[in-house]
């Protein structure tokens, strides 16, 4: 016999919601071609469950620091960078910076590429661990994840779908 306050499967999805807990796998999936921001967007936008609001706000968190972390990586790595090898084996000299900064350039998107490749494979980790927590009913948050939305201000769509 189960206690009162035990709550049966059309109560935790009252509370809960499957989107709300497949949202961290499903960005996971889909986070390696940038289609899992896309989704984590949507979801969070389009859905009026503040369960799944709440864990498709954290996924987006994660997933955006994770790709800007690798952006602008890329980029201060490529600014920094003073030699390029041509397809005939050839080194050709480009310098974009002038000389200190193209190699403090050239560090700082070492080793932010280095921390993007880490974050990678911690994004792993920390979905599965999203995942089972949403089942468990909580809205886990990411971390080392900036509260990115706060940022940016709420989105919100003037005619969200109910």
């Amino acid at each position: 016999m189960s206690s009162p306050d035990a709550a049966t499967g059309p109560e935790l999805l009252a509370e809960r919601s499957v989107m709300g807990i497949f949202i961290h796998p499903i960005t996971l999936f889909t986070g390696f071609f940038g289609i899992g921001i896309l989704i984590a967007v949507f979801v969070y936008l389009l859905s009026n469950h503040q369960f799944t609001r709440a864990n498709a706000r954290n996924a987006l968190n994660w997933h955006l620091s994770v790709a800007l972390l690798a952006i602008i990586g890329l980029i201060l790595f490529v600014l920094g960078a003073d030699e390029w090898t041509t397809e005939t084996g050839q080194t050709v000299s480009v310098s974009l910076l002038p000389e200190p900064l193209a190699t403090i350039s050239l560090i700082i998107g070492g080793v932010l590429l280095f921390l993007g490749g880490v974050a990678g494979l911690l994004t792993i980790v920390f979905s599965i661990a999203a995942t089972f927590k949403a089942i468990f009913g909580s809205a886990w948050p990411y971390p080392f994840a900036p509260d990115l939305l706060a940022w940016l201000g709420e989105l919100e769509l003037p005619d969200r779908l109910s």
